[in-house]
């Protein structure tokens, strides 16, 4: 069986992308996860290449996501000598329920953009929970995942304060006409895109591997570009202010976790973190409503 530490170096490489970033984390050298990371691959006849900005494994990984699966479960468990749990979330989830973490748990990179990635990292046990911010596109029956809603809150239509149309009221799909929009390479929120598309919006393909302001937000310091934000994402994007339009797009945040492990203790503690989290978060925001689920 491979050793909790060295299976957590490999982890945490892929996770956070880097071994400069694993070292930092497990507070050892680049040269101790490098020459780790070399044994353990050798060990398992596998090898890592970088597909899209991200880590993967080139060759049968079937006996590491089992040495995975025995190594999560006593995470899990919480025993003395387990390490933390691992949660991952988007820009402005993270500063809004994991700020500060919950004890006993780990954090990620925060940039994730799509669905993509992170649930593949729970499909292979990489993390132990996400907290998935796009409700409408998330996977539904899924025999692996298990999504529980936290709370709902509808995604505003917003712009550069100085923009036209700020401060004026009922606007009408042709006073949006003249004006571009941002957009997401086509298919990472097919229901999102398809309900802003309805609006003629969706118009800008923004390509990012990872989430950085300036390729978003940022594109609205042309005072002219449009973009969309519920009122947790408005808290990480200042600068930005809403516009007099209903997209009728609810989204809201959820707690996404492996199904086969959803009742396990730790998992129902982080729940109950996150729904006291969000009654926090609704008495500072009146249009983010609680889930039934929580």
């Amino acid at each position: 069986m491979l050793s909790p530490d060295a299976l957590r170096m490999l982890d945490t490489t892929v996770w956070l992308r880097s071994g400069d970033k694993a070292a930092q984390r497990l507070h050892c050298s680049q040269s101790t996860v490098s020459r780790n990371n070399v044994e353990t691959l050798a060990l398992f006849d596998l090898a890592l290449e970088r597909v899209r900005g991200e880590w993967q494994f080139d060759g049968d990984s079937t006996l590491l996501f089992m040495e995975r699966r025995v190594h999560q479960f006593k995470r899990l468990q919480r025993d003395p000598d387990s390490h933390p749990l691992r949660i991952e979330a988007n820009f402005w989830a993270a500063p809004a329920f994991l700020d500060p973490l919950p004890q006993g748990w780990e954090g990620g990179v925060w940039d994730h953009v799509g669905m993509e990635r992170p649930l593949q990292l729970l499909r292979e046990r990489v993390i132990d929970a996400w907290i998935g911010s796009y409700q409408p596109d998330l996977p539904e029956h899924d025999p692996e995942l298990a999504v529980v809603d936290l709370c709902r809150t509808p995604v505003h239509l917003v712009a550069a304060a100085d923009h036209p149309l700020v401060g004026r009221s009922g606007l009408t799909d042709q006073d949006l006409d003249p004006f571009p929009s941002l957009a997401l390479p086509s298919g990472l929120f097919p229901k999102t895109e398809a309900v802003l598309r309805s609006h003629g919006l969706w118009q800008n393909r923004v390509r990012m591997k990872r989430f950085r302001p300036e390729l978003w937000q940022g594109r609205t310091e042309d005072q002219v570009t449009l973009t969309y934000a519920s009122s947790l994402a408005l808290q990480a994007m200042p600068g930005l202010v809403r516009l007099d339009y209903d997209l009728g797009l609810i989204s809201g945040e959820a707690l996404v976790v492996r199904r086969d492990l959803q009742h396990q203790p730790s998992l129902q503690e982080l729940k109950a973190w996150l729904v006291h989290r969000c009654e926090s978060l609704a008495g500072q925001f009146p249009d983010l409503q609680l889930a039934a689920a929580a």
